[in-house]
């Protein structure tokens, strides 16, 4: 058999999974602070703000596939058919996951990351426009930009995360020392890098052009949670 070739985005690789037994995960949310202030030995303590934790829900979705085989293709066909279309619907599961953890609605189906709100406060996911402007292209100072918009105790394990053709682009950009951005993972198990954090082909991203957000940066298994149920 001649298969088609389809590309896809191993958000599972670098997002947090967890399987649950239930219809929902419920995640206790710690995003308040507790409230402190200078005194003196002999003056008085008045008493300071109390933090409050919160709650976020994720749901499970239905995804389905449902195909027809005849028992004469079943029985009289020289390939396993059976193995074959299980291998088919596996791909196009896999594939329409990570299309959702992407871009998806969270309507029905898995929230992405990209169509949360702009901002920094919770809830909301930072977007940083490029040096360019409106101009449609990237270079090197928006890579710098883009990884040090994450807060220090998500720098060790970021990732950049961008389709092919924005990978490419990535590749021929050069700093002020005339040295490649892009550095290749020239060891076994080793992730080509940009600024020295892991570079992940991610083919459901968006392509480089005004207003896309085409790249991807952060700490996945930390921002993003994805929920199996058994």
């Amino acid at each position: 058999i001649v298969k088609s070739v389809f590309e896809t985005s191993p958000i599972r690789q670098v997002a947090s999974s967890q399987t649950i037994g239930t219809d929902q995960l419920d995640i206790m949310a710690d995003e308040d602070e507790a409230g402190a202030s200078w005194g003196s030995e002999q003056g008085s303590v008045s008493e300071s703000d109390t933090p409050e934790l919160g709650k976020r829900s994720i749901f499970v979705h239905d995804l389905n596939a449902m195909p027809k085989a005849t028992q004469r293709i079943l029985d009289d066909s020289n390939i396993d058919i059976e193995s074959w279309l299980a291998e088919k619907i596996a791909s196009k599961f896999s594939r329409t996951e990570n299309t959702a953890f992407v871009s998806g609605t969270g309507v029905g189906q898995p929230r992405g990351f990209l169509t949360y709100d702009a901002g920094t406060s919770a809830g909301q996911i930072e977007q940083i426009s490029s040096t360019s402007g409106t101009g449609g292209t990237l270079d090197q100072d928006d890579f710098i930009k883009l990884l040090y918009g994450l807060k220090t105790p998500y720098q060790a394990n970021a990732a950049f995360l961008m389709a092919r053709g924005t990978e490419q682009v990535a590749r021929l950009l050069v700093d002020g020392n005339d040295q490649y951005i892009w550095q290749p993972g020239l060891q076994a198990g080793k992730p080509n890098t940009i600024l020295g954090k892991p570079a992940v082909q991610a083919d459901d991203m968006p392509a480089v052009a005004t207003d896309s957000l085409s790249v991807a940066c952060g700490d996945f298994a930390q921002g993003y949670q994805i929920v199996d149920r058994a």
